[in-house]
């Protein structure tokens, strides 16, 4: 028996011994196998950003909450860090031999490898963005992730919840930190979007700190917890209180400050060709947003030749509807409608929500039929916060939590009902929830037999090119029953081909703000709001714009080379299958895989 004992013993203290030896050379070493660099690339990126880490809620489920006390890390230093651990990375993955590699193992090297070069290449670029903005700027994006997706539903919940609104602070000092380091580098906004900032920073610290947000939102959920006792709720209450006036208000201060003394010094030139090597800076953009090779010039043209085709769709559209106004006109009027509006009142606002509520719950059912899968994560609809809705897009979606502890949800900005009129309803609940963003990016999450990383890399032009391109199919299997609809969903796709021509204009052919503006207003005819709006999101975020309308393009480029081969053995489902069960890719590799799966001879 003792000998028995100790075989025993021996045999479970070698294989501890090995583990732990096998885990430290995978963290420390190049790891032994292809297999191993995934999970090591997955984990350090994950782990070294908190707040990605609560958003995935990967950890919940062991009881690992450590993380949820800190906020992400964005300080220069770091981002320096990052960059030579993308460099490093790159060179171990290009150690590996990767001739016997096939299938998905082919094209994880494949994805990995196309976006460490992307990173690698941005080395000049590493601080040519705009950190505080007002479409995603880290100022408005703490307390956004704070109130919406850190978890409250125990006491050490909350405890972690304090403990990161401490940590506010320490992140604007470094959020100023980067402001001030890139405009010693001549990168600084324009005085327009510095305006935008200074408005949204004043509005965050003016309200007395029971009306901010981070203190609103911990309150409501604070007072669903029923294992913490009244007088204790209190007592965390008192403490949010107190980090939301003596802490973080102070922090924010400090950074409104330097928004205004930055305002004295800034021009209105919209384009990022303004900044050191500006043009090149628009191009390495374009790549990674789009991941074609398409130059500036042609990106142009390909959006003057859409816009063409759709304000030709549309006009024959209205003609049939009885009106022979021009675009601008037709649809401005079509937006003042009574027919087509809420009422801009609490009640009004609360019915547009329901109502888009009940397009998603139709659009569901449509879609099944379509699909070969379906995701297992629902997906809800909620109004976007009011503290930011002034400056928020009309309509935004953030991805359920990994582990299922949270839906996905559809944001829909509810500031004013005059810019939601009914006839876009359902193509904005197409593209942000089913069959868009949600269905995409839930069955990405959900793929199993894959390296992690495969369940969370994204690529703009295919997210972004399949939620238009769930507009489209929208169309193309009957969800419009009305031609107020189809014309909804052709202003929509016009609007995202005068995005190609606007973004080139902005930043490669030097548009001003008000050209572009301009631009949009003569051939949309979308409410002057959503205009400036989406102009000055451009602005702060090049090249982002032109991915949706390129990668709509190549799915239904492919989508129709298929049914042509198919013929009449093409499938929907399959082609759907092809497109979405590898999760998301650069267009280049999406056109190969498909050639491969379906336009080959041998399959």
């Amino acid at each position: 028996m003792t000998i028995t004992f100790k075989r025993i013993f021996f045999t479970i203290l070698s294989i501890c011994i090995l583990a732990i030896s096998l885990f430290l050379h995978t963290s420390y070493f190049k790891p032994l196998t292809l297999g191993l660099f995934y999970e090591r690339i997955f984990w350090e990126s994950v782990l070294d950003d908190p707040e990605y880490l609560t958003s995935l809620g990967i950890l919940n489920g062991f009881g690992i909450n450590g993380y949820q006390t800190r906020l992400t890390d964005i300080s220069i230093q770091k981002q320096k860090q990052d960059f030579e651990k993308a460099k490093k990375n790159l060179e171990i993955l290009l150690s590996y031999d990767k001739k016997n590699l096939k299938d998905q193992d082919l094209l994880s090297y494949e994805i990995l490898e196309w976006s460490l070069r992307l990173k690698v290449a941005n080395e000049r670029f590493l601080f040519h963005d705009y950190p505080a903005n007002q479409l995603f700027g880290v100022q408005s994006q703490v307390p956004t992730f704070l109130a919406t997706q850190h978890p409250l539903k125990s006491r050490q919940d909350v405890e972690n919840f304090v403990m990161r609104l401490d940590a506010i602070p320490k992140k604007i000092d470094q959020l100023i930190e980067g402001i001030v380091f890139r405009e010693k580098n001549k990168i600084l906004p324009p005085d327009f979007i510095l305006d935008r900032l200074i408005s949204e920073v004043r509005g965050f610290i003016e309200v007395p700190p029971k009306e901010n947000i981070l203190y609103a939102a911990f309150e409501k959920k604070l007072r669903k917890i029923e294992s913490i006792p009244a007088r204790t709720q209190d007592e965390f209450l008192v403490q949010v209180e107190d980090s939301v006036r003596s802490k973080i208000y102070p922090a924010y201060s400090k950074l409104l400050n330097l928004f205004l003394e930055q305002k004295k010094k800034a021009d209105s030139k919209a384009g990022v060709w303004k900044l050191p090597d500006g043009d090149s800076y628009y191009s390495h953009e374009l790549k990674k947003h789009t991941t074609t090779e398409l130059s500036p010039e042609e990106i142009h043209r390909i959006g003057l030749s859409e816009v063409f085709r759709i304000q030709n769709e549309m006009k024959t559209i209205l003609k049939s509807l009885g009106k022979n106004q021009t675009i601008p006109t037709a649809m401005s009027e079509l937006r003042k409608d009574p027919r087509f509006l809420f009422p801009d009142t609490v009640t009004g606002k609360q019915q547009a929500l329901e109502e888009y509520k009940t397009i998603l719950k139709e659009s569901e059912q449509k879609t099944i039929s379509l699909f070969l899968r379906m995701p297992e994560s629902k997906v809800e609809v909620e109004r976007i916060p009011v503290f930011k809705e002034k400056t928020a897009p009309g309509a935004y979606y953030d991805e359920p939590a990994l582990d299922g502890s949270r839906p996905g949800i559809f944001y829909a900005n509810l500031r004013d009902t005059k810019e939601i009129p009914k006839f876009g309803m359902k193509t904005l609940t197409y593209h942000e929830a089913i069959p868009g963003h949600h269905l995409q990016i839930a069955i990405m999450q959900e793929l199993k037999g894959l390296p992690r990383f495969r369940n969370t890399i994204t690529f703009t032009a295919y997210v972004e090119g399949w939620a238009l391109y769930a507009e489209r199919l929208a169309k193309d299997y009957e969800f419009f029953q009305d031609s107020y609809s189809d014309l909804g969903r052709l202003q929509a796709e016009l609007f995202r081909a005068v995005r190609l021509v606007v973004d080139t204009g902005l930043h490669y052919k030097r548009w001003s703000r008000e050209q572009a503006i301009s631009y949009v207003m003569e051939n949309t005819g979308m409410a002057p709001k959503d205009v400036t709006a989406e102009i000055e999101r451009y602005i702060v975020y090049p090249g982002q714009a032109c991915s949706y309308k390129l990668g709509m393009l190549k799915i239904l480029e492919l989508r129709e080379k298929v049914r042509k081969y198919k013929k009449e053995k093409f499938d929907i489902r399959e082609f759907h299958s092809v497109v979405l069960e590898s999760g998301s890719l650069p267009l280049t590799i999406l056109e190969k895989l498909v050639e491969d799966r379906l336009l080959s001879e041998s399959k």
